[in-house]
């Protein structure tokens, strides 16, 4: 199970707005996620039960994600989040790799002749 920490630093904590968005997001993934503040949790798919955490300003959520998309559904999030929170020091999510287009010729450009 993957899992990222984040402080909420939006002084209106973790509202509508910015929850409604969080939870179209999570409903892109397969993986299950969850959502965690203090001893209380959330499915991160549901709007209704993310907003019944009450998330204030400067509480400290954890996601965690488990399933096939789990590293990406967590990147996803956090940089939904990246407005409203910053996330706490730990390992870095690795972004998916895209390989670069192979490009014919020289991999250096050549003067042009007059």
């Amino acid at each position: 199970m993957d899992s990222r920490t984040l402080t909420i630093l939006d002084p209106s904590g973790l509202h509508t707005r910015p929850a409604a968005r969080f939870v179209q997001v999570a409903s892109r993934f397969a993986s299950r996620i969850v959502i965690r503040h203090g001893d209380r949790s959330a499915d991160a798919k549901s709007l209704i039960a993310l907003l019944g955490l009450t998330v204030r300003p400067d509480s400290e959520v954890t996601l965690e994600a488990d399933g096939p998309d789990a590293a990406a559904a967590l990147a996803a999030l956090v940089q939904e989040l990246a407005p409203y929170a910053v996330a706490a020091p730990g390992p870095a999510i690795a972004e998916p790799a895209v390989p670069e287009p192979a490009v014919p010729g020289p991999a250096v450009p050549t003067p042009l002749e007059p």
